[in-house]
């Protein structure tokens, strides 16, 4: 069975990628351009730029056109969870570059299904792009949630030599109890999409979690907004 024309497209494409035809950060030609170029149609061609897209090839903006981010396909990111080891490993494996370090009264994430969250005056918030460690690649937005009662030092945060949660168990000697993770279905808002280097309102996973401490206590909420191809979770039950 042949195989459909946009996706040879986006094959022939991404080996033109490797081989360097057009550098990162170059112009990657137009939805038009490729139609003239290559004799297909306008959805062959726009659902190749989708695919190199997804692969992390490319990144898609409103005005500023489409433009090479890389010369490999980005690899999703699988996390395996099976206990509270994979979180950490999460923290291992990924960087966040916090852009905003701050007080604020409400959350920019809706974490109704969370129930009996604390109600502070304010929370400490840190958000911005997080990479895998090693490539820097962006892999998704960041929110991240602490209550006023737990104060932590900006700059040990700004460090990232540490994930946030294991900074408020060090400094204020808490013990795990468990965490609380929900997924679901979403979209990138314009502002996130382009940090991401990806089309807006595209589909996204939207992961949320609470970290609790003995006996009962929420020290951390957090969100995580990721482009929906670049994220995969594997869950081992026993």
């Amino acid at each position: 069975m042949p195989i459909p024309r946009h996706r040879a497209l986006s094959e022939t494409l991404a080996k033109e990628i490797a081989e360097g035809h057009f550098p990162v950060g170059s112009r990657f030609p137009s939805e038009l351009e490729l139609q003239q170029r290559f004799s297909v149609g306008r959805h062959t061609a726009r659902e190749a730029l989708k695919t190199l897209s997804e692969q992390g090839l490319l990144g898609r903006r409103q005005k500023a056109g489409t433009r090479v981010l890389a010369l490999s396909p980005f690899t999703r990111y699988s996390h395996t969870l099976g206990d509270a080891r994979g979180l950490f490993d999460f923290a291992d494996d990924t960087v966040l570059k916090p852009d905003y370090v701050g007080f604020v009264r409400e959350l920019n994430f809706p974490m109704d299904s969370f129930d009996d969250l604390p109600k502070p005056a304010r929370w400490l918030r840190v958000a911005g792009v997080r990479t895998r460690r090693g490539d820097n690649v962006p892999l998704c937005w960041s929110e991240i949630y602490v209550p006023s009662t737990f104060p932590l030092d900006r700059e040990d945060i700004r460090d990232g030599l540490s994930a946030v949660y294991q900074l408020c168990i060090e400094r204020f000697g808490l013990k795990l109890r468990h965490v609380e993770q929900e997924i679901q279905a979403a979209s990138l808002p314009a502002a996130i999409a382009r940090l991401l280097s990806v089309e807006s309102d595209s589909a996204a996973l939207l992961v949320k979690r609470r970290y609790v401490a003995a006996p009962s206590s929420t020290f951390e909420i957090s969100a995580n907004l990721y482009p929906a191809s670049r994220y995969s979770v594997r869950t081992v039950i026993r």
